[in-house]
């Protein structure tokens, strides 16, 4: 993969941070477009129970084993910052204000807590803490060149090849972009529509026309906009809005 290929990611928690660290891996550099904090939602506040079988004769089956085997590499290769472990777990259930008898306990159990039975062991049951285990995945790519910018993604356009980089450097630059009133421009207008001066297709008198006004900002007289265009005045023109004095022999006439 191409280093300097640019990915945006929608989003900073764990699936976010996931695939930056992968693509980062492959050498991309992805772009995580996170409003809030690295797993500061629902990815930092989970249970971050990990079992190996739980979804056997499932279409999950096969996800959850990979899944549960890249945990562990991912603990050994990044220094496991994020409490990966092995560990038994059991079923049970309680009762409020009840005490349990005859049942099996656990010592670090509270005595209300009736233990029914083993449910997994340690080949196959692990924990992790989750607001550690994403912020750790984020913390790896971004060492190995993605970067974590703070905003929201109020949506995705696609541009198509030919024109998205104008729009990006547009936007990015606050500047004016005339374009011709089309499907494509008229989807990207709807969240940057400040950016976008738009213009009937063939319809070179009103381009002039915005041209001269310098976007959404200047008026002019109508019948300078109308005027007729030549070389001459075309020069005459771009010099004008670069702030230059046009010199003699250039002139707006016929």
């Amino acid at each position: 993969m191409d280093r300097a290929r640019r990915i945006v990611i929608c989003g900073g928690g764990v699936i976010g941070a996931a695939i930056a660290y992968y693509l980062s891996r492959r050498g991309a550099r992805p772009v995580v477009i996170e409003r809030h904090e690295i797993a500061g939602a629902a990815s930092g506040k989970s249970g971050g129970f990990l079992a190996l079988d739980w979804c056997r004769s499932s279409p999950l089956d096969r996800l959850a084993r990979r899944s549960f085997g890249l945990h562990a590499e991912l603990a050994d290769a990044l220094g496991n910052p994020w409490g990966y472990r092995r560990l038994s777990t059991y079923s049970g259930h309680a009762t409020e204000g009840r005490t349990t008898r005859g049942a099996a306990r656990l010592p670090w159990l509270s005595d209300s807590v009736a233990i029914t039975g083993q449910i997994g062991g340690p080949q196959t049951t692990a924990i992790v803490e989750p607001r550690a285990f994403t912020a750790g995945l984020m913390r790896a790519a971004e060492a190995l060149g993605a970067e974590v910018k703070h905003g929201t993604v109020a949506g995705v356009v696609q541009g198509g090849q030919s024109m998205s980089g104008v729009i990006a450097l547009a936007i990015e630059c606050g500047a004016n972009l005339f374009c011709a009133r089309n499907k494509s421009f008229a989807e990207v207008t709807r969240y940057y529509g400040e950016a976008f001066v738009s213009f009937d297709i063939g319809n070179y008198v009103e381009l002039a026309q915005k041209i001269v006004r310098g976007g959404n900002r200047y008026e002019v007289e109508r019948d300078r906009v109308l005027a007729k265009y030549n070389l001459q005045t075309n020069v005459a023109l771009h010099l004008e809005k670069l702030g230059f004095v046009a010199n003699e022999g250039v002139t707006g006439g016929e």
